[in-house]
């Protein structure tokens, strides 16, 4: 089965809606997608398409941010400590339901690289002769990470892809019974590439191997399931497709891994005194130290996180869920393709692999000189990195700012 394949097939359908048909971004947006562009003050002075980099902050988010700097100038009368306490007890759950996951295993993180560090940290995926495998498409930053484990003398397998892709024979070639962790990006910042997710899960389970994604690109834009996927762990953060702020993560680890594959590292929580005189009679059920460990994924927290950052993308999350992921991952997608229907592919080569399915859309520029001024000029924010341009527009964008980038560019 090749890649086209495997995502035409049922379980695919985790991974995005159904392939759209030329004409379909010419179809009409909700109007709440269409009065979510007022939500965002930058938009009437830029012409943004980044939200792969991060989104501009909304006024929505703002206010998440602004009732948390109320709860810490003025105290938690009228309701500003339960404005905090009902995002403490529901950003998690809020995030589990677009990934297909319970709020259980969603713990929070400070970022994205955090979450595959503790993922690293309590597999021990290095040790007593194992490996790890992944390839060049999983982010950047990460695979800086495991070159300095690779250059430290760990067995990290990094597998090379071809013409801005990954062939899954090459990644089960490089797979095998002492693989311990096989960590990919599931949908990748420099092109949209969407990694063939259950199939590589099957080979690397077959083998023994547990499954890390890094799905800070797909969360709250692409439908997902993490056990459809055959996703044992996968983090992300708020500030992209979940219009937060930095400082938001969130790792998800599958119930039945929790505390035996990925054993406990940081034991948080507090003890309570068993012993005078902090308690007049010790209790002879219990040790000097009482302990209660955590028993779902909060047993992975560092302690407190930035709960200003979560006030934002709690906000953020409730505007994802009321317009739904597979209307805001239909939206990117017309307007990718409007795009590439009206660039030249002589100058700008598309290089990636799924456009009827990604929100992300980037090409090769034939003569990129120049590109930056371009942009710069016409206050049009995409990404540019060497001979490559990437654009990926958020539910606040239409087709008009398809428009101001494609005449530009022409």
């Amino acid at each position: 089965m090749n890649r086209r394949e495997f995502l035409a097939a049922g379980v695919g359908g985790a991974l995005g809606s159904s392939v759209l048909g030329a004409d379909e971004w010419r179809k009409p947006t909700t109007t709440r997608q269409d009065s979510l562009r007022a939500a965002f003050p930058r938009l009437e002075s830029d012409v943004f398409l980044n939200a792969a980099g991060g989104t501009p902050l909304g006024t929505f988010a703002e206010e998440g941010l602004r009732r948390y700097m109320a709860f810490q100038q003025l105290g938690p009368g009228a309701g500003r400590g339960d404005y905090v306490a009902e995002m403490q007890a529901n950003v998690g759950g809020l995030f589990g339901e677009l990934i297909g996951a319970r709020a259980s295993e969603i713990a929070l993180v400070h970022c994205t690289k955090a979450g595959e560090q503790i993922v690293l940290d309590g597999l021990d995926p290095l040790g007593r002769g194992r490996n790890v495998v992944t390839n060049d498409m999983h982010f950047s930053g990460s695979l800086h990470n495991l070159v300095g484990y690779q250059r430290a003398g760990a067995d990290v397998r990094i597998v090379r892809g071809r013409d801005w892709d990954v062939a899954l024979e090459d990644m089960a070639a490089a797979i095998d019974d002492r693989t311990a962790l096989v960590a990919v990006t599931l949908l990748s910042n420099v092109n949209g590439r969407i990694e063939p997710m259950r199939e590589l899960a099957d080979i690397a389970h077959a083998h023994g191997a547990l499954v890390y994604a890094d799905i800070i690109q797909a969360a709250g834009i692409v439908p997902l399931d993490m056990r459809r996927l055959g996703i044992d762990f996968a983090a992300s953060n708020g500030y992209k497709w979940l219009y937060g702020v930095h400082g938001a993560g969130f790792l998800y680890v599958r119930d039945e891994l929790q505390g035996t594959a990925l054993p406990d590292r940081l034991f948080p929580g507090h003890v309570q005194y068993n012993y005078p005189p902090w308690v007049p009679a010790p209790d002879p059920r219990h040790d000097a130290l009482t302990y209660s460990a955590p028993t779902d994924a909060s047993r992975y927290q560092p302690g407190h996180v930035s709960y200003l950052a979560y006030c934002a993308v709690y906000e953020g999350l409730k505007v994802v869920h009321e317009i739904g992921v597979d209307a805001a991952l239909r939206h990117s997608v017309r307007l990718n393709q409007h795009l590439r229907a009206r660039l030249d592919p002589n100058r700008f080569e598309c290089i990636t692999p799924e456009v009827d399915r990604s929100p992300i859309i980037a090409f090769a520029v034939k003569e990129p000189g120049g590109l930056r001024d371009k942009l710069r000029a016409g206050n049009v924010v995409i990404t540019v990195a060497g001979n490559r341009l990437r654009v990926s527009p958020g539910l606040y964008n239409h087709v008009g700012d398809i428009d101001v980038l494609a005449d530009l560019l022409s």
